[in-house]
């Protein structure tokens, strides 16, 4: 695959992140301010949604020449991807402010990092485990 088509992956895949998480800061906000949820089911919900709308973007856009007909399998293996990489952004924002003080006095550059590490981890699965096989 040509690096120019690799970039414009990269690119449309970070915009589909950026749409993620807004949909997932809103939808923790709705639930928390306006219903009344605790911080930690009003997240599962909204990671829930924000990985499905990524998905539907990726699909149709960042990899729509790749996009299996059987959704179903392609949202499972998306989301499965997904949750990966949300174990490795977490993980790698708690290894640096437990470790750094750099981190620990400025979580937001951990937060950066964590952000950077899951895309890059989601990005990489999405190409080769989502929309780079066939169903089995």
């Amino acid at each position: 695959m040509p690096r120019i088509k690799q970039l414009q992956q990269l690119i449309r895949f970070g915009i589909s992140g950026v749409a993620g998480f807004l949909v997932d800061a809103g939808i923790v906000a709705l639930c928390t301010q306006t219903v009344g949820m605790k911080p930690i089911p009003s997240q599962a919900v909204a990671f829930s949604v924000a990985v499905t709308v990524t998905w539907l973007i990726n699909r149709h856009w960042t990899f729509a020449e790749h996009a299996n007909e059987k959704w179903l399998y392609e949202w499972t293996r998306y989301v499965a991807a997904n949750s990966v990489g949300a174990v490795v952004n977490n993980g790698v924002y708690g290894i640096l402010v437990l470790t750094l003080t750099l981190f620990s006095s400025n979580p937001v550059l951990a937060v950066a990092a964590g952000s950077l590490s899951g895309m890059s981890f989601n990005f990489i699965l999405s190409r080769l485990f989502v929309f780079g096989s066939s169903p089995t």
